[in-house]
């Protein structure tokens, strides 16, 4: 349902305006808009500017929401997995024990709320540069790991001298430069050195010469000339002797992992320690933030201010007392007439009942209505489930989607959207296992090897199946038309309620045709209901002209969209009707109980999966269609009832 707003407007002095804004964000009911346009074109009235001094404020305050953001991007996720269970290893459970918060209701600076954000995210900052550069690090010794391990055998064999220098060198075998090398050092150290060689891959080898020290410069000239790749050590060893260089990579190459690691778990206690307090602090930033802009978008004259909004009206008599009793005569608050075309910028605020507002997720999904139209959840509450159910019909899929969908609904009871979406798989689940009676399923077929009886057998009776599922088609798609004609009346849409009234019609000769033809009715009817039928598409062209004929064959194609009920509901029956064969299969009883078991969980997953999106297909294509205006503004009030001192 949509909650009736109304239009409240506020004058009063500048003087009055901080305290005046307190208040409206204490009270956490008033969605501020821009004044209209007759208002902002009145003379004398100007939008009021922020001082220099606010203006300043409102910059830092943008800076500090930006840095909170992306603080938040870290460790949002890293205390969702610390709740889902994945604790940090070396960390037992105990440790995670939260932290003492502070009562929400208490009032806290911004300035506190500042300095904390600034803080925390400089521990987050630092924490992530000292992980990426032992990234960085492991990245670069690990293009040094196929040498090291041919090198570092070598390297054992390389005798230990203060006369003695080496350096490691990389070859490329097809070139076959090894003889020419060892004969121009054979030449410089008049045969006074050592190569030890061994292969890296198929491709390349790798070689430690050893040497007298007095020869060093010229064989690295010798390796420079002949473009030999001498082996560099990273920036951080370059200036240690290769041996010892090689070393140090394969020790830290042992040790960065660990210390990644624990400095990975001490961001995750970081995480799990301050969330709460920065999401605290963040949200008094942005609130903060959030009044700022209001101020900046207010006008006024020189000595008033000028606010309008739009509010509950069953909260606007209790608002308007206590500004007046507040203020007495020095604000001046009304309720306006809203004119017409303000009708599409009216704040949608949704409001129903505890069984059908889980189903509000559903709508989101796709748009809010417009204010003064139709909210399309009540419906979505009374069938899709219905079809959901028609569709799965299995009392054991049924019950296993129940257990499933209450432990997700506990396990993340704080996350709303996850909340309402396992309400609305267990109200699902509830008419699958009452279908599942009905067609006297249980995991298939094996319900009549265990005597269960059944009222309707889809598996056989599938033509019958296939026409109800084309009557609830028409049912709803009439249903659609129908709350069409009168959310148009409403809207003053003749035209649109006389078209949707003339496509009501053709549905009923439509389906009129087809119980005569069947024999339903008499088959003089036939005849007069094709009559009715080609006059409604001839009266449409008049209203429509060459998109009537189009809108005809949609209707029709609409309705005969509706037979994937049957058509997924048969698939869901003969999915599971193979999985207990396949179970019958092997010789093992162990082994056909598995097979069996696993088609079924892919059975039940494929089952879950397409009953919710054909039925929402249904809705948001066939059934939407017919009455739904999308494009509604979310309803907003400044400050939420939150309080923030400044």
């Amino acid at each position: 349902m949509i909650i009736k707003m109304s239009k409240v407007s506020v004058i009063g002095p500048h003087s009055l305006l901080p305290e005046i804004m307190a208040y409206i964000y204490e009270a956490g009911v008033l969605h501020i808009e821009t004044p209209p346009e007759y208002v902002k074109d009145t003379p004398y009235i100007r939008k009021l500017t922020l001082s220099l001094e606010q203006k300043n404020e409102m910059a830092e305050l943008e800076r500090v929401l930006a840095l909170a953001r992306r603080t938040l991007n870290t460790i949002k996720p890293l205390y969702i997995r610390i709740h889902s269970g994945d604790i940090p290893g070396g960390l037992q459970q105990d440790s995670f024990k939260r932290p003492s918060i502070t009562n929400k209701h208490e009032e806290i600076g911004t300035t506190e709320a500042k300095t904390s954000i600034e803080g925390i995210s400089m521990s987050v900052d630092n924490l992530n540069q000292e992980i990426k550069e032992i990234e960085q690090q492991l990245s670069l010794y690990t293009r040094y790991e196929k040498i090291l391990n041919s090198l570092s055998p070598l390297m054992e064999l390389v005798p230990e001298s203060p006369f003695r220098d080496y350096t490691g060198i990389t070859l490329y075998k097809r070139e076959s430069p090894l003889p020419l090398l060892e004969e121009a050092i054979q030449r410089i150290t008049n045969g006074r050195y050592e190569i030890f060689k061994k292969d890296v891959d198929e491709e390349l080898m790798a070689c430690v010469v050893v040497y007298p020290k007095e020869f060093a410069p010229e064989i690295k000239g010798l390796f420079h000339m002949e473009n030999i790749s001498e082996l560099r050590m990273p920036a951080d060893l370059a200036d240690m002797p290769l041996m010892e260089a090689l070393r140090t990579i394969m020790q830290k190459k042992d040790e960065l992992p660990l210390d990644m690691k624990g400095l990975e778990n001490t961001l995750k206690q970081l995480a799990f320690e301050k969330y709460d307090e920065f999401i605290r602090c963040f949200n008094i930033i942005e609130e903060r933030l959030r009044q700022m802009e209001v101020f900046s978008g207010l006008y006024g004259t020189k000595d008033t201010f000028y606010l309008c909004g739009w509010m509950p009206e069953k909260s606007t008599h209790t608002f308007i007392d206590n500004i007046r009793k507040r203020f007495n005569d020095m604000v001046i608050i009304r309720t306006l007439t809203p004119v017409r075309t303000e009708t599409e910028i009216t704040p949608v605020l949704l409001s129903n009942p505890g069984v059908i507002r889980p189903f509000e997720v559903l709508t989101r999904f796709l748009a809010l209505p417009k204010y003064g139209t139709f909210d399309p959840t009540p419906l979505l509450a009374m069938f899709f489930p219905v079809f959901f159910g028609l569709i799965l019909g299995d009392m054991g899929y049924g019950m296993i989607l129940f257990l499933v969908s209450f432990f997700v609904m506990w396990r993340w009871r704080g996350n709303e959207t996850i909340r309402d979406m396992s309400s609305v798989l267990m109200l699902s689940s509830l008419f699958t296992i009452f279908f599942g009676v009905i067609f006297g399923e249980l995991f298939g077929d094996l319900g009549r090897y265990i005597g269960l009886h059944h009222y309707i057998d889809r598996s056989v009776a599938l033509i019958p199946f296939l026409i109800f599922s084309i009557i609830i088609g028409g049912f709803h798609i009439s249903l659609g038309l129908l709350i069409g004609v009168v959310i148009s009346f409403k809207r003053r849409e003749a035209k649109e309620a006389i078209v949707r009234i003339l496509k009501m019609f053709f549905v009923f000769s439509i389906f009129g045709a087809a119980a005569a033809a069947s024999g339903l009715l008499p088959g003089g009817l036939l005849r007069i209901m094709v009559m009715i039928a080609i006059g409604l598409i001839a009266a449409l062209f008049f209203l429509e002209k060459w998109i009537a004929p189009f809108d005809a064959i949609k209707l029709i194609v609409n309705i005969l969209s509706y037979a994937r009920i049957m058509g997924f509901g048969a698939a869901s029956i003969f999915l599971a009707s193979i999985a207990n064969r396949l179970t019958l299969m092997p010789r093992s009883i162990v082994l056909g109980i598995i097979i069996g078991i696993f088609f079924h969980i892919i059975n039940l997953a494929v089952g879950v999966y397409a009953p919710a999106i054909q039925t929402l297909r249904l809705h948001y294509v066939e059934f939407f269609d017919k009455f739904f205006y999308p494009g509604g503004v979310e309803y907003k009030p400044f400050g939420r009832g939150r309080k923030v001192v400044t």
